[in-house]
Parts: C-alpha cells; structure tokens; sequence
C-alpha cells in the first residue's frame, strides 16, 4: 500500500512538472497584415518596461535584436534604426520615425514597447517570470498604422531551473510576428 502512494505521488509529481511549462500567448488587433511585397522593414528600438516606477534599462535593446533575427528568419528584408535619435529609453516619434525610415527607402516601420516584466524566479521560490510585448506595424510613406499585435508569455509557479525571463525573447516575438503577418 506504501508503494502504490509512493508511485501515485510520483506520477503526480511528474504530471505537475510537465504542465509548469511556459505559458505563451497574443493577439492580432485590427483586421490588416502586413503586405511586405519586397518592401524593406525598419524596426525601432522597443521601449524599456517599467516596474514600480522605474525603468529597467537593458530589456528594450535586446527584445529588438531578437525581434529582427526572428523577422529576418522569415525571409523578410528588417533592420534596426540606427540612429541616436532612437533609443529604447524614449518613446518613438511616430512621424520623426515614418520621416526616418521612408528617407532610407524603408516602406513599413515597426516599433514596440515592453509592457510588462518581471524576472525573478528562482528554484522553488513561487515567483513567476513574465514578459509582455505590444508592437505597431505603419506605413512609412503616409505614417498611416497598418496593424498591431501584444503578446505575453510566463512561466509556472513551480520551476525547477533558475532560467532568466529572456528567454522568452525568441518565442514571444516568433509569436508576434505570426499575428502581425497572418
């Protein structure tokens, strides 16, 4: 009788560790795509996220080279805004921005902003990572917004690993860019 409990047990903490995967998750606002029909896309810095009243630098910057990986994999023609004017500590111009972008011949610009993070799990501590993302997709030439589409992914309550909340960089812009482009 001991063992059986022992084997329910176990089972049922396997069942729980398999389900403590990362939860992922967006959404598409607006009925367009984007029609990228060989036309070159810039991509903004994203904007830092805030907790508590303050910024947390570093987050914004790497968010958007992964994004660009993520949308260069995809066979599309995307850069990063090179430029000082730019950066993930302030919010994007949205016409400076189009002004940018279409002077480069770039026809479609992508900014975004990281809404939501918190990284601080550790092994068996209860806390659960979270990453939110909310990006806006305009035509260059007009300044006119095409779509736009969030995303967020969190881990479990219970994990096993002490793994940072950037490793939901990858996954969660992949995810974006499925909704921005279907």
């Amino acid at each position: 009788m001991k063992r059986q409990i022992t084997y329910i047990i176990v089972i049922l903490f396997i069942a729980v560790l398999m389900h403590s995967c990362a939860g992922l998750q967006s959404s598409k606002h607006g009925a367009e795509k984007i029609e990228t029909s060989g036309g070159r896309i810039m991509v903004f810095p994203f904007q830092n996220p805030y907790y508590k009243g303050t910024e947390l630098v570093g987050i914004g910057s790497p968010f958007t080279s992964v994004f660009i990986s993520e949308l260069r994999l995809t066979g599309r023609f995307a850069q990063i805004a090179n430029s000082n004017t730019f950066n993930s500590r302030n919010p994007i111009d949205i016409t400076e921005a189009c002004g940018f972008a279409h002077k480069k011949g770039y026809k479609i610009i992508i900014t975004g902003i990281v809404t939501e993070w918190i990284d601080g799990a550790t092994q068996w501590s209860g806390k659960v990572d979270v990453a939110s993302l909310n990006v806006s997709a305009y035509n260059s030439e007009n300044c006119k917004l095409i779509t736009s589409a969030s995303g967020k992914q969190n881990g479990k309550w219970l994990t096993f690993i002490n793994a940072p909340a950037t490793r939901f960089y990858q996954p969660l812009s992949k995810k974006i860019i499925d909704s921005l482009f279907q």
